[in-house]
């Protein structure tokens, strides 16, 4: 097995013939109520249990390129690149930021014929910062999954296969993770938009927004990055153990947030912008008070700035202690955004704003033939 750094090795494999490029897109998400709720069995335990979020355009991409010989793993996100052959994929020993690759690339080569008359090199990258809460680790799995299996299977259909390729990732990346994998990262990549999730026992119910409903959360919406990484399996982990424990108010906690998520949906679907920040805020309250660590001095201070300004709910994505935050404006006055934005930016050190769009759509493959070198 050969390493590099990414980008040198990578470049000249490139410069071999190449017959394929498989290119997949995945949006990140903002989760907006009912995180946490979504591992399993937790959602078992609640009446009603639900998670609603919202597709965004911080996209995770993943390409795969045929070549003559080989196989090279690359992150360029991460900076990291590994070169080995078929023989050597399965049992390397690779860092963290190439397991998902590793793995994923096994279980679909096992389906591909002829495999090592070829080779591949299999890409990713992140536009999403590490760490963020925005879903962005599972947002590259589902870009992987729709690369390979479009690879070893041919076309494929997000809508109709989506589930199935759900259960594969979930179950790779829960292997990666050493923890429980929460399940709306991967509805939020595969299916994007705004939508609505009830987690019934099986496959959960999903509901999807109309366009419209997009629109008008758009204009409502601030997206910020605290500059603070966090590591979501071990925040979700305490949680879900003291849960399952039955430990201090950690299962009353979980009833609150449902209800507060319940609430919010029938906020969207009424068109309610007020109720919706309701909703928000009540769902931002429960989940403040989970466990310790889950917002930042920071946070808590910017979250101040934004409801003094005109702000009427704020929100940590993701298990929290760190990562992104969102700011929730019910009028959607344009004026009162920028306020809000430029006074968090000059008040609160190393936070900073993230553009972004809310996007209506999910897992997206595109096939092209590669040109020899």
């Amino acid at each position: 097995m050969r390493e590099s750094s990414a980008g040198c090795r990578l470049l000249a494999t490139l410069s071999m013939s190449t017959k394929r490029r498989i290119h997949s897109v995945a949006p990140t998400r903002i989760d907006l109520a009912g995180g946490t709720v979504d591992i399993w069995p937790i959602y078992l335990f609640l009446k009603n249990s639900m998670t609603i979020n919202v597709g965004i355009d911080l996209f995770a991409e993943a390409e795969l390129i045929e070549t003559d010989r080989d196989v090279v793993l690359a992150s360029e996100d991460q900076k990291v690149e590994h070169r080995l052959t078929w023989d050597e994929l399965e049992g390397a020993s690779l860092p963290p930021g190439l397991l998902l690759h590793q793995k994923l690339l096994t279980y679909f080569s096992k389906e591909k014929k002829g495999l090592k008359k070829t080779g591949v090199i299999l890409k990713t990258r992140a536009r999403s910062p590490a760490g963020a809460g925005l879903g962005g680790s599972s947002a590259l799995s589902i870009a992987m999954i729709g690369t390979l299996a479009t690879w070893s299977r041919g076309k494929i259909n997000p809508k109709k296969d989506g589930e199935r390729f759900i259960e594969i990732v979930r179950d790779t990346e829960t292997t990666v993770i050493q923890v429980p994998a929460g399940l709306q990262d991967y509805y939020g990549a595969m299916f994007g938009g705004l939508q609505a999730l009830h987690w019934l026992p099986g496959v959960p119910e999903r509901q999807s927004f109309p366009p419209k409903v997009l629109k008008e959360l758009q204009k409502r919406l601030l997206l910020f990055y605290s500059g603070q990484s966090r590591n979501s399996g071990i925040n979700n982990w305490v949680l879900f153990k003291s849960f399952i424990d039955k430990q201090g108010p950690v299962r009353g906690q979980f009833e609150q947030i449902t209800r507060a998520t319940l609430d919010l949906h029938a906020a969207l679907k009424r068109g309610d912008w007020n109720a919706a920040a309701q909703a928000i805020a009540q769902e931002w309250s429960v989940r403040h008070e989970l466990a310790k660590g889950i917002s930042t001095p920071e946070i808590d201070q910017a979250f101040s700035i934004a409801m003094k300004a005109g702000a009427q709910a704020a929100k940590i994505c993701g298990a929290g202690g760190g990562g992104c935050f969102f700011i929730y404006v019910p009028s959607g006055n344009a004026a009162t955004m920028k306020a809000i934005q430029d006074q968090i930016m000059t008040q609160c050190q190393g936070i900073q704003p993230l553009p972004f769009r809310l996007v209506g759509h999910g897992l997206r493959v595109k096939v092209s033939k590669a040109r020899a070198k």
